[in-house]
């Protein structure tokens, strides 16, 4: 009797190849689906981002001019006013004008020309303001609640923020001096 030696060979069948590959493919079309959703929120996030940083400018540098300064006769409760004029007690800047020009926010001092205070990158498309108790003798406090929506002007998703914020002017003319 004759001895036949078989010889094993190891490896693939076709079966485990193509069940493999169509295994790998699934895991990798749901990793490629996971990375593209983490870009999209990433770009969303950074468009918010600057959105946030350029109203918020705005804003705050609206709110210390409005502090300090004289809001006088210019009662808008129903929140119709597009622009905002207060005499500050500083005599280098005198009389300001808050208004928007298109989409951006501008300021004028003493008279001045209008300089953009806003973000080229963004757009406000509503600046309104709501002025209360800045009439002569009402003897409430001056008022002013800005109200604006803010959009970014790039990217492939267009975010829109609504902002209020509430500032109350003080009388400190007699707490400074300038002169």
């Amino acid at each position: 009797m004759k001895n036949k030696s078989v010889k094993r060979q190891s490896g693939f069948t076709i079966v485990e190849v193509l069940v493999s590959s169509v295994i790998f493919s699934i895991i990798a079309m749901a990793v490629s689906s996971i990375f593209v959703q983490t870009l999209g929120l990433q770009r969303r996030g950074a468009a918010a981002q600057k959105i946030q940083d350029n109203a918020l400018f705005v804003l705050e540098s609206m709110s210390r001019d409005i502090r300090v300064s004289d809001i006088a006769n210019q009662e808008s409760a129903n929140c119709t006013a597009t622009t905002l004029t207060i005499t500050h007690p500083d005599p280098a800047k005198g009389t300001i004008i808050y208004r928007l020009n298109g989409d951006v926010v501008e300021k004028s001092q003493n008279g001045g020309s209008y300089v953009a205070i806003s973000g080229s990158d963004v757009s406000f498309t509503r600046f309104n303001f709501c002025i209360t108790g800045s009439l002569q003798n009402d003897n409430k406090t001056p008022r002013i609640a800005i109200l604006s929506t803010v959009q970014n002007k790039s990217g492939r998703e267009i975010l829109k923020v609504n902002l209020q914020t509430t500032v109350s002017s003080r009388d400190v003319i007699d707490e400074f001096s300038f002169p």
